[in-house]
């Protein structure tokens, strides 16, 4: 096995969240060695084509003549510093968040993250009398990965989450002390930046919130989705591998499947009903480990 088809298999091996992790490091080594290049044979001038064309800027001008911004300034980050703490973050958060929701869900939540962040830095910067007459530029996930954080800790606020190993706490609190010290940051620096980051927690709250009440808000973007994958997956289209099928075992193949999934879901939707009325520590062992392990499938 060459290393590309190596590196190509452990990536598809991987959950959502360690792909986004994978592509946000990929994408941060790319423009860094571009940038190290650029200064170094350019006489000292730092590099702005990545910023110019990808980071979101707060004029409405720019947002009408580059829209694309709007989402690929969550894959852009100010430093190393920046970078790590994001992934550190969406790696541990995308664990606990996959115990109760599937990929689809994760997907759905962390790009409404990151429309959601940038919604609230335009609107920041473009309607709030402190920012009157001001530049910003927009960079980094870290309103989709508190997305992400806050989804969970509202649907399930009473899961334990072990600090370092040493120091046992409930994630809603983990989530509304980030919250708060976003908010707190606010007259500090980084305005525009911690304003991206309660729109990323607010829509992770409301998804979290309607979802318990039975609404699914992200069932359209999941649709959209799936349509997207559709369009870029490739169909083995050979008519060699239907001449030879057994029709018959085929269908009962099929139907036992679809009411096995069917089971499935009942038990897990049971589990989680339970979660919601009596919290996460309510649930024996086999229920944690079945609603682990029905996560990871999904």
């Amino acid at each position: 096995m060459d290393t590309k088809t190596r590196l190509l298999t452990t990536y598809r091996g991987l959950n959502a969240a360690e792909k986004l992790i994978a592509i946000n490091i990929t994408i941060f080594a790319v423009i860094s060695i571009y940038n190290a290049i650029f200064y170094s044979f350019s006489g000292g001038a730092h590099a702005t084509f990545f910023t110019d064309y990808f980071a979101l800027k707060n004029g409405w001008t720019h947002v009408l003549y580059k829209p694309w911004t709007i989402i690929t300034c969550a894959f852009l980050h100010a430093s190393f510093g920046h970078l790590l703490s994001n992934c550190i973050v969406l790696y541990f958060s995308g664990r606990i968040f996959f115990t109760f929701f599937t990929e689809k869900q994760f997907i759905t939540v962390y790009a409404y993250g990151i429309l959601a962040g940038s919604l609230f830095f335009l609107l920041a910067y473009n309607f709030l009398p402190t920012f009157r007459g001001t530049e910003a530029t927009a960079v980094g996930a870290s309103a989709a990965v508190l997305a992400i954080l806050v989804a969970g800790a509202i649907y399930a606020p009473n899961y334990i989450v072990n600090l370092f190993g040493l120091i046992q706490i409930k994630y809603w609190i983990i989530a509304a002390l980030l919250v708060i010290s976003y908010i707190s940051y606010i007259p500090y620096g980084n305005a525009g930046g911690h304003y991206a980051h309660i729109g990323g927690a607010l829509i992770g709250f409301l998804y979290s919130k309607q979802l318990i009440k039975g609404n699914d808000i992200g069932i359209g973007f999941e649709r959209f989705w799936d349509k997207l994958m559709h369009l870029f997956s490739r169909k083995d289209k050979s008519p060699l591998k239907t001449v030879y099928k057994n029709k018959t075992t085929k269908r009962s193949t099929t139907t036992t499947t679809a009411q096995s999934s069917a089971e499935k879901q009942r038990k897990v939707d049971a589990i989680l009903d339970k979660i919601s009325k009596s919290g996460y520590e309510s649930l024996t062992k086999a229920e944690k480990d079945f609603l682990f392990k029905s996560g990871k499938e999904n």
